[in-house]
């Protein structure tokens, strides 16, 4: 017999900032419940230890930019004679990155890199190493286009990148790089008829002591079985500006190109993206977006989507003049899921519950923050836009995705960015009417208010691609509502102690004489959406059993939802009653501070298929894949103490088994 797999925490959302030199964040996702095993990281060696520009700082700048992704683990050789002597070593690494421009390294170092390269292993080549080795064929093949006799720049300047093939790994997502800060390398020499794909250039313009012409900025190119990634992009000279590096959008050429390199691929965001799995289904979601054609969306009025809107590599992409695209199905009560990117500089948004003809409506702010200096917080990236900012936002910066979560309920509205919420709003409030009043919305009575309405992308001039845009309608989730409380305590079994009343919506537990009690279903239940308020009147530990079963008529075992008055405030954390803890909350302060001791506290656990998630007053708290029971019952617990009145108000559940 063959044991359950081991629960797998899923991270609820890492931020890695750069160093501060960089001045750059970005967000590595956790690997979602049907991207199977996290991938192992890439080894990199970063060539170093001589060069014309200023590789004491450009190497380790390569090193920080790629571990920032939690995709690599980078070593740098300043002594590459030695270091790629040793075949061995060599072979351990998955790619190389060059920022190297000095002196030959000599044999056996030569041969041995040529012929990893020829056996698979992927080479970057960054910005001044295309100036190395005059003379050596084999390089300066490899490398394919190089600074040789009549190559230049102009002055250093911001420019576009612009993609020209979209079809490759690398650029199937990437955005224009936008006002990029560089020097813009011209009249590369095509070396040794070299096969190559040129997959992105930029404009040399004249004015800025250009060729007029548009240069290669990406190529790439293959040796026997290795891959050969090249931009001459990356330049810092000694004693001067590194803004070329910290750009984030060079970070993430960097990443897309230095990864395909090593694995003929590039992870750039959900495994499964404009997919719903049968669980999802059941669950009442739906997708807005096929991913193939803009079905399902139109322009203002009757129109049809403007010719701005595009569709590519799964996304849809506002990639010029287009107007605002809205789904032909309006919704006012819902959950809607989604993913953007934004190149530099973008400003857009998403609303919702839109008023029309005039498209007003909360909206989702979208915008590329670092570019924007500015703006309001009440502007920046996940604020209900013009009324509240977005607290403690993470965005992972231009050219990466952002994962984004929007709920309507009623008069609640949330804004949720890369995991966490940022945005919590009730209409029917003073603060509410207060930000309301001071807004550009202060003379609209119906702004945000429950109606039915088409979601919104906006245009706004920028460039921003979605994907992965799903929804789940309160109205659809109402036809899954089960009953649980009808006369009295009809269809609920207590065992232990301890003594359980009703109080119209409430059930009411309290310690009886110290023993291990339970309440719980006569049914069992699979998959699932459970909510239920908890107050702890006489604070004593407690916890929601679900997905749980009954031993000899009267030990329920299980997992459970905590509910823990200790110092340790593992309140929300996911325990195996009659096992272990599975999931707490060590070193997650966030979680650990959503429970609060003298007031209701909402608990919301969602079950589908082996993703197993809690939240706390709408913060999350336990999140992870267990291949343990998938169908029990739900009780509520009273731990064994001397102390302990728990109050259970008004418990609903949406059941989504056939």
């Amino acid at each position: 017999m063959q044991s359950a797999p081991a629960p797998r925490r899923i991270a609820r959302v890492l931020v890695t900032a750069l160093a501060p030199a960089l001045g750059i964040a970005t967000v590595v996702q956790a690997a979602s419940p049907t991207s199977g095993p996290s991938q192992d990281p890439l080894r990199v060696l970063i060539v170093s230890g001589a060069n014309n520009h200023d590789w004491e700082w450009t190497s380790p700048s390569l090193e920080r930019i790629l571990e920032a992704t939690g995709r690599f683990e980078a070593d740098i050789t300043f002594e590459p004679a030695a270091e790629l002597a040793d075949a061995s070593r060599l072979a351990s690494y998955d790619a190389v990155v060059l920022d190297y421009n000095g002196p030959r390294w000599g044999e056996p170092a030569e041969s041995n890199f040529l012929t990893a390269v020829q056996k698979g292993l992927g080479v970057s080549v960054i910005h001044a190493a295309n100036n190395a080795f005059p003379g050596w064929e084999a390089y300066e093949s490899l490398v394919c286009h190089c600074w040789r006799k009549g190559t230049g720049h102009g002055r250093f300047h911001a420019f576009d990148v612009q993609v020209e093939d979209r079809d490759h790994p690398i650029t199937r997502t990437l955005p224009t790089l936008v006002q990029h800060p560089d020097e813009l390398y011209h009249r590369l020499v095509h070396m040794h008829d070299c096969g190559f794909e040129q997959l992105a250039g930029a404009f040399s313009d004249p004015e800025t002591g250009g060729t007029g012409a548009t240069e290669p900025m990406i190529v790439v190119r293959s040796e026997g079985e290795g891959r050969i990634f090249h931009t001459p992009l990356g330049h810092v000279w000694k004693n001067g500006t590194h803004a070329a590096h910290e750009d984030p959008q060079f970070g993430e050429l960097v990443r897309r190109g230095t990864e395909w390199a090593a694995t003929g691929d590039v992870a750039d965001g959900s495994a499964e993206a404009n997919q719903l799995t049968a669980a999802e289904e059941r669950a009442g979601w739906e997708l807005l977006f096929n991913g193939q054609d803009l079905s399902g969306w139109r322009g203002r009025g009757e129109a049809g989507p403007g010719p701005g809107w595009q569709v590519e590599s799964g996304c849809i992409r506002r990639a010029g003049a287009a107007g605002d695209l809205l789904t032909a199905g309006s919704y006012q009560d819902f959950e809607l899921e989604f993913e953007f990117m934004v190149a530099a500089g973008t400003n857009s948004g998403v609303k919702y519950r839109v008023q029309e003809p005039a498209v007003i409506g909360p909206e989702f702010q979208v915008l590329d923050d670092p570019r924007h200096p500015a703006e309001t917080d009440h502007h920046r990236v996940g604020a209900l836009y013009d009324l509240f900012p977005a607290q403690d936002a993470a965005f992972a910066g231009a050219a990466r995705w952002n994962q984004a979560r929007i709920v309507a309920r009623g008069g609640h509205l949330e804004h949720w960015l890369n995991g966490a919420r940022v945005v919590s709003a009730d209409l029917d409030t003073p603060r509410f009417r207060s930000a309301l009043a001071a807004s550009k919305f202060k003379d609209n009575a119906a702004f945000a208010q429950p109606a039915p309405g088409p979601i919104l992308l906006q245009d706004h001039g920028g460039e921003v691609w979605y994907r992965s845009i799903k929804i789940r309608s309160f109205e659809r989730l109402e036809e899954r509502r089960v009953p649980l409380l009808a006369k009295g305590l009809d269809g609920w079994v207590p065992s232990g102690d301890a003594i359980w009343e009703r109080d119209g919506d409430t059930v009411i537990g309290r310690v009886g004489g110290g023993g291990q009690s339970f309440l719980r279903t006569a049914q069992e239940y699979g998959d699932f959406l459970f909510e239920v308020d908890v107050w702890l009147e006489v604070k004593g530990n407690s916890g929601i059993q679900f997905r749980s079963q009954v031993l000899n008529g009267r030990r329920v075992c299980g997992y459970q939802a905590e509910i823990d008055p200790s110092p340790r405030r593992w309140s929300g954390g996911i325990y195996k009653e009659c096992a272990q803890w599975l999931d707490d909350l060590k070193g997650d302060p966030l979680a650990q501070a959503a429970f609060r001791l003298d007031d209701w506290n909402t608990y919301r656990i969602e079950c589908i298929g082996d993703h197993l998630r809690v939240w706390v007053n709408g913060i999350p708290t336990a999140d992870l894949v267990d291949g343990g029971a998938a169908r029990g019952v739900f009780a509520f617990q009273v731990h064994s103490g001397k102390q302990g009145t728990i109050h259970w108000r008004n418990p609903r559940l949406w059941s989504f088994e056939d």
